[in-house]
């Protein structure tokens, strides 16, 4: 999988996480906007190494 299609799914993966605690804590202000960011930004990173171990151990088996 190319860096870029990596890219795109933990752009959209931290937006949507950050889209869904703002709505699940109902509350917006900047406090809160900028520990969600953080959060989305610290669940981008996880999930993307997630994406990258899945896709690596996927191919070893292929092969």
């Amino acid at each position: 999988m190319k860096l870029r299609k990596y890219a795109i799914q933990i752009f959209v993966a931290m937006v949507l996480y950050i889209i869904v605690s703002l709505i699940l804590e109902k509350d917006y202000s900047r406090d809160i906007l900028i520990r969600e960011a953080g959060e989305g930004f610290i669940f981008g990173i996880l999930y993307g190494l997630y994406l990258f171990l899945r896709n690596r151990f996927r191919k070893k088996e292929e092969n």
